[in-house]
């Protein structure tokens, strides 16, 4: 798992991103999960990343306020090498409620009813 992560971020990282490169590794990466770990969340993750680049030729999900593309795929390949640690996990359920279409709710108007 490492290795792919490893080739993620370095393929995230390039100066003209390569998203073919990126969605042949982000399959590689689901498979392992699919065959390594019982984490039918993130396989999920990973396989709404790579239809969203097959489908727009780029990675549309913005789940950071200020970051493109390359920043928000990169970010995710982050979370996705700890997803055990309980901060990534909120923040990957973050990304899959975003990727899903999924609002949070409001919490202060919640408060103030």
């Amino acid at each position: 798992m490492k290795e792919i992560i490893e080739k993620l971020k370095k393929a995230s990282a390039e100066e003209n991103t390569n998203f073919e490169h990126i969605v042949e590794l982000l399959k590689e990466l689901r498979e392992y999960f699919k065959a390594n770990l019982n984490e039918p969340g993130i396989v999920k993750i990973i396989r709404m990343a790579y239809e969203n680049i097959e489908e727009n030729d780029t990675y549309t999900f913005l789940y950071l306020e200020d970051g493109d593309a390359k920043e928000n795929i990169s970010y995710l390949v982050d979370l996705l090498a700890d997803h055990t640690n309980k901060y990534n996990k909120e923040e990957l359920q973050d990304i899959r409620n975003l990727m899903e279409g999924i609002e949070e709710e409001d919490e202060e108007i919640e408060e103030e009813e």
